[in-house]
């Protein structure tokens, strides 16, 4: 039998894990596999389709794509993160809907050889599930039970980058941390691994001297907390200095944001980073850079294609000129890299009144293109009004 694998995400930036599993599962039982990654199998070649979902808010268009796998493929069924949480959208398409962890496929380890070419990296899990119940986040639902896996396994051959997805390694048993980290610097030493990324983030609020001891010397690239909101304050600056006196650079910290939080606190938590940045750099005598990468809310059991939601204490200008910010201001790829605290007034002024005033400026892009020539033209930032609107433009 053949079978084709549908990765439905509009623009994958991992391969899909999940259905490398099953595709290890499905030849196991004697089918061949095909992965098609946000394109459709083609007419009249497979008896069969597993279809992978992911974000809801694409939900519209992975039930388009199944319609049209339907009329190409009598056997269909649908899995992943949106059908797990609402699969109420895809019942009246007439497929098998497999909710949580497929239970057959979870047993077997990814099939690399139905990728394109040969994988760089290798993603695994060493835990599923997650201590916290956060209120913005669908793992309790998604991985109800917390616990510790074998991963080793699941490592992609001839490759020396790890991406982890656990929702929160820190908080596993002492003796299963310890068996990680032996196992990750083993590999180090013998020179086959140069990079590892927790890429759900660490957990600031469990992260303490002797953790940071602990996993010192991991080849983490980059170090990853969040600083979703203010519950995390002082916890998320302790666990990056931690990390920074340990000898890491690089961190990137996820910042929840249009949640329960309000614009003023985004400005302290963004702050934060350049405040860290600078005077990490200061004490420790040499480069640490704190980026910040803030991520907009979108509610997850709903389905929001335009980005409509508005959190409570957001207006709709103040999203607007905040998102405009980041899109026409500074940010690189999402990510805000600000150096110290001067670069950081520059782009989101002295105080949160002036980052109140900035985000309501009707002409926030044409201030971001003029502050964007003058940084060119002036990379120390020498301005004596970093914060400057243009006369007669009020």
């Amino acid at each position: 039998m053949k079978v084709a694998l549908v990765d439905t995400m509009t623009k994958p930036q991992f391969y899909p894990v999940g259905l490398l599993k099953i595709a290890s599962w499905q030849r196991s039982l004697g089918n061949q596999c095909t992965l098609f990654s946000n394109r459709l199998p083609p007419e009249n070649q497979f008896d069969a389709a597993f279809v992978g979902t992911t974000f809801t808010f694409e939900i519209p268009r992975a039930v388009a794509m199944i319609k049209e796998i339907q009329k190409r493929i009598k056997d269909v069924t649908v899995g992943g993160i949106s059908a797990t949480l609402l699969p109420h959208k895809f019942e009246d398409l007439s497929v098998t809907i497999v909710k949580g962890l497929h239970p057959d496929a979870e047993q077997f380890c990814p099939d690399y050889s139905i990728l394109p070419e040969p994988p760089q990296y290798s993603i695994c899990h060493t835990s599923r599930g997650c201590v916290r119940k956060c209120e913005f986040c669908m793992v309790r639902v998604l991985e109800p039970k917390f616990y510790s896996k074998d991963w080793v396994r699941d490592l992609a051959p001839n490759t020396n980058r790890i991406i982890f997805y656990d929702n929160n390694w820190l908080a596993k048993k002492r003796d299963d941390l310890e068996k990680d980290c032996r196992i990750l610097k083993q590999m180090k030493a013998e020179k086959k691994l140069v990079a590892v990324d927790f890429n759900q983030s660490l957990d600031a609020r469990l992260m303490n001297a002797d953790l940071a001891d602990l996993i010192s010397g991991i080849p983490f690239s980059p170090v990853r907390f969040a600083f979703d909101g203010m519950q995390e304050d002082r916890y998320f600056q302790n666990a990056v200095t931690l990390m920074a006196e340990r000898g890491y650079k690089n961190f990137i910290i996820d910042v929840l944001w249009n949640f329960n939080d309000s614009p003023e606190d985004l400005y302290y938590r963004l702050r934060e980073h350049s405040r860290l940045t600078e005077e990490l750099t200061a004490i420790l005598h040499r480069n640490v850079e704190v980026k910040a990468f803030p991520m907009l809310y979108r509610p997850i059991m709903e389905i929001d294609t335009e980005k409509e939601y508005l959190g409570r204490l957001w207006t709709s200008t103040e999203k607007q000129g905040f998102w405009n910010l980041m899109n026409h201001g500074p940010s690189n790829n999402g990510c805000l890299s600000l150096g110290g605290l001067r670069e950081f007034e520059y782009w989101f002024g002295k105080n949160e009144a002036e980052f109140l005033k900035l985000i309501h400026y009707p002409k926030i892009k044409q201030l971001c293109e003029r502050k964007r020539a003058n940084s060119r033209f002036n990379r120390k930032l020498d301005l004596e009004d970093p914060f400057v609107i243009g006369a007669g433009e009020h």
